[in-house]
């Protein structure tokens, strides 16, 4: 079975088991840019903790960038490596201020994604996370479960980055912001809740049929 053929059956296959999630963008490209920074190797439950308080703390982005970088390290500390990603935030929110975010939704994903790595402590993950969730545009976030999940289905084309994943699938799925936002959403819940890190439990998954891990552990043929 073709790569991009299979990617879009298992799009269907997650899409029956979990349901199509709505995108519904927040149109607030600064706040998913600190929020994504936040959220880099630490907990969603602690880098929400982390982005309400700066919220309650500061009144505006600009307070936030101005703010002594101990005082604002101190506010997101929930977050973990606080003083790294105090600075990290302060440093694009400085470049922001000087190159303001307003001509994403005219750029192409590629043109949008180009201008936000250029922010220092931006990698394609975050830019792609801003791109889909505030932009709406078809831009796929590759986190360690969608990269993990990938790998093991065989789809990652040979790819052993989250980056040349990235790459692979926005070539095979619609360049839609919903199809792209609904694969995420359930390959990252597939990542959490069946094919997880340490031990995956195959006897429950609805996508055995098409992996190359199952095949390979089993000895089972499968459709792809």
């Amino acid at each position: 079975m073709e790569l991009c053929e299979r990617i879009q059956l298992i799009r269907h296959r997650l899409e029956l088991h979990y349901g199509t999630p709505i995108l519904r963008p927040s149109g607030d490209p600064i706040g998913e840019l600190v929020s994504t920074i936040l959220s880099q190797h630490t907990t969603d439950r602690s880098s929400g903790a982390a982005f309400a308080a700066l919220c309650q703390r500061y009144p505006s982005w600009d307070a936030v960038r101005e703010a002594p970088v101990e005082e604002l390290a101190e506010t997101i500390r929930a977050a973990g490596l606080p003083t790294q990603k105090a600075r990290t935030i302060q440093s694009a929110l400085n470049d922001v201020a000087v190159e303001p975010l307003t001509e994403l939704p005219s750029m192409s994903v590629a043109e949008a994604r180009t201008r936000l790595t250029a922010i220092r402590g931006v990698g394609d993950k975050t830019a792609s996370c801003v791109l889909l969730f505030a932009m709406g545009m078809p831009a796929q976030p590759v986190d360690t479960h969608i990269e993990r999940v990938s790998k093991r289905l065989g789809i990652a084309n040979g790819e052993s980055t989250a980056t040349g994943i990235q790459n692979v699938i926005e070539h095979c799925l619609p360049s839609d912001g919903q199809t792209m936002y609904s694969f995420h959403i359930d390959m990252v819940r597939h990542g959490r809740e069946i094919c997880q890190a340490r031990q995956p439990r195959c006897s429950m998954c609805m996508l055995t049929g098409l992996c190359d891990y199952y095949a390979r552990t089993t000895n089972v043929t499968t459709d792809a």
